[in-house]
């Protein structure tokens, strides 16, 4: 019997220390079109990961992904994503406008978009988001901007990185 128990708890064990761990990661897609001279973003985090982060940092009481979400869950998405968030374009601090959210499973999708963009020379993505309650936080960052793909990795350590294009 006690060989059964050393071999079911053989078996449980590294179950438990694959699920007590967590990781911390987002993906940020940036496309440039083009055609419509904008900068299109798209974010993916873990809705737990930004709701536990946004109460924390404002204090607030939020839910998200709930039926009954309160209006406020917007402003305050927005107030987090232009404190962490930042585009330059040809070493200009570009403005963005939030477009909205969407919940799919455990994550929540978040749209930028930066308009009226004729060319770019250099692209530098600043992107701390999460980082502040969660220093394992890792982002990823897509773009493509033209025919060049490329990724950045930003960590708390480098949460910026610098694309040139000439």
């Amino acid at each position: 019997m006690t060989k059964f128990k050393i071999l079911i708890i053989a078996l449980i064990l590294p179950l438990f220390a694959f699920t007590l761990h967590k990781y911390y990661i987002s993906l940020v897609k940036v496309e440039y079109k083009t055609e419509n001279k904008s900068v299109q973003i798209t974010m993916r985090i873990f809705i737990d990961d930004l709701q536990e982060t946004i109460n924390k940092v404002y204090e607030a009481n939020i839910e998200l992904g709930v039926s009954n979400e309160v209006k406020e869950v917007n402003t305050l998405i927005l107030k987090y994503i232009k404190d962490n968030f930042h585009v330059k374009i040809n070493t200009i601090l570009q403005p963005y406008q939030y477009i909205g959210k969407e919940y799919e499973n455990d994550v929540v999708f978040l749209y930028l978009e930066l308009t009226n963009v004729e060319n770019i020379e250099s692209i530098e993505i600043k992107d701390s988001m999460l980082m502040d309650i969660y220093p394992d936080q890792k982002n990823i960052v897509k773009l493509q901007i033209n025919e060049i793909k490329k990724t950045f990795l930003l960590t708390v350590n480098k949460d910026k990185d610098l694309l040139k294009l000439n």
